[in-house]
């Protein structure tokens, strides 16, 4: 019997016009969107190897190692995730490249490499925004009459008379509606993933082919619910035109308002304190390192660090920010040799010093990021989470690996990186080594082959599927619930 029902309620949703509207928009919405975001990849990706190979350039084009992240770029660069053609998240609204320094500790990303400003329209649409507008209200569209229709044709009585049990026949209604709905999503994704592979620069993991099928799953299960608050409002009321009214209601609430609304609470809520302490105490810090520096010569008698050692070609470029500081010496000549090694002496405590003054500065900088950017963007995401279309969106650009914790994880990399670096210095004792800051004999390169490579490390599948979790679980919770108080509704319907 329940068979019988579902059979019957697929033959009339497939047969209707809302399911030929809905099955056209939806697939060349996703089919079109899907390779204007595969071609807006694809210049991404370019940009990036164009990076790391202009990264290669300026590591062996350094002649003295004081040029390292200064005059010459020392880059960490992000790689594009190749689901942000799903999902976009946070990929092209943050930077993609880090320049280390053993003087600063990165917290920021600047951007590298430009889009196609004809894919600015595209640059807030992708596969998960589509599905959270078209097929949540879709969804809607097969559901919100589901019960009050056949209620006002007289059809309603009819059938329950037939012995058939309530439970039975709302069952019926909702596997039959998921199937249908499942046609047009199916379908689309299926043609997204072909129009996706036709790309040269596309070649999808057994990990991506996981988070792909996660994808889709979630997508259905947003769907899904959507789909039971459609029936449950069909279950309160009895004319299908009110039941529309109030879906229409709850559409808008949940998948514009709420989401547009979140950044003018956090803004009102949590607002930014004014980041000038913060600077005034980093200020303060490099002011201190200053002085030390200059005790340094004072204790020694000598007010130039480089005057015994009668420097021939002199050049010194010095970067001083709230936050980093950093120096470029070159001495190319030196009438006097025998003060070379004072002037080494000088740099080892120097830039030993400055490495540590700039992991004291960011102490100070991270209590700041901590306490307000960061403090408003955790806000902001448990906020969405009062709409099952934030909750959707934020599971999505978790298993797209495109989510603000994914560029957390990035900049942590990298400045771990800078600290593998910073050890490498110190090892080496390249601090206190004459290639610091001398170019004599520099047609020889440097020796460049134990030094650190960054890498990005992508998080596992696993790893994502466990943070997010919490927000499959918010999903499944809410089809569970709305399906109870369809069920409960349903049962004490007035058929007559």
């Amino acid at each position: 019997m329940l068979w019988t029902i579902v059979r019957r309620e697929i033959t009339a949703n497939i047969l209707s016009f809302r399911f030929a509207m809905g099955l056209l928009i939806y697939f060349s919405l996703i089919l079109t969107n899907l390779f204007v975001l595969t071609r807006g990849y694809e210049d991404r990706l370019q940009s990036y190897q164009t990076a790391v190979r202009e990264n290669e350039d300026e590591i062996k084009g350094v002649k003295i190692y004081s040029e390292f992240g200064l005059t010459r770029k020392l880059g960490c660069n992000k790689k594009p995730k190749l689901l942000s053609i799903f999902n976009e998240g946070v990929e092209k609204r943050k930077g993609n490249t880090v320049t280390v320094v053993h003087g600063d500790v990165p917290a920021v990303a600047e951007k590298y490499g430009t889009d196609n400003p004809y894919l600015g329209i595209f640059s807030s649409i992708d596969f998960t925004v589509i599905c959270q507008v078209v097929m949540s209200l879709l969804a809607l569209l097969f559901s919100y009459d589901a019960i009050s229709r056949e209620k006002e044709a007289g059809t309603l009585g009819l059938t329950l008379s037939c012995a058939i049990p309530r439970p039975t026949l709302l069952l019926g209604k909702y596997i039959a509606g998921i199937v249908s709905i499942s046609f047009p999503l199916v379908a689309s994704f299926v043609a997204g993933l072909l129009v996706i592979q036709s790309s040269a620069y596309v070649s999808f993991s057994s990990s991506d082919w996981g988070r792909i099928l996660l994808i889709f799953l979630v997508s259905m299960l947003y769907v899904s619910l959507f789909f039971l608050i459609g029936l449950f409002l069909s279950t309160r009321t009895h004319r299908s035109s009110i039941t529309l009214m109030f879906a229409m209601c709850v559409w808008v609430l949940f998948v514009l308002i709420v989401p547009n609304l979140t950044v003018l609470l956090v803004e009102h809520t949590s607002p930014m304190q004014s980041e000038n302490p913060y600077k005034a105490q980093a200020d303060e810090l490099w002011s201190e390192f200053g002085s030390r520096a200059g005790d340094y010569l004072k204790k020694r008698g000598v007010d130039l660090p480089w005057e015994s050692a009668d420097p021939r070609g002199l050049g010194v470029l010095e970067s001083r920010t709230k936050y980093g500081s950093g120096e470029t010496v070159s001495l190319r000549h030196f009438g006097n040799e025998d003060g070379v090694p004072f002037v080494q002496g000088y740099y080892g405590f120097k830039e030993n010093l400055r490495a540590q003054y700039a992991d004291k500065v960011w102490q100070i900088r991270k209590a700041y990021l901590d306490e307000n950017p960061n403090r408003q963007s955790l806000l902001a995401l448990n906020i969405s989470r009062i709409s099952p279309t934030g909750v959707y969106y934020n599971t999505v650009a978790i298993l797209a690996g495109t989510d603000l914790g994914n560029f957390w994880q990035f900049m942590e990399q990298a400045r771990q990186y800078r600290r593998e670096w910073v050890e490498y210095l110190r090892d080496e004792k390249i601090f206190s080594s004459r290639r610091w800051f001398t170019g004599k004999d520099s047609e020889e390169p440097l020796d460049l082959t134990g030094m650190p490579r960054f890498k990005e490390q992508g998080e596992g599948i696993s790893s994502s599927l466990q943070r997010a979790l919490p927000d499959i679980m918010i999903l499944v919770v809410l089809n569970i619930l709305f399906f109870m108080g369809a069920f409960i509704s349903f049962l004490r319907y007035d058929v007559i």
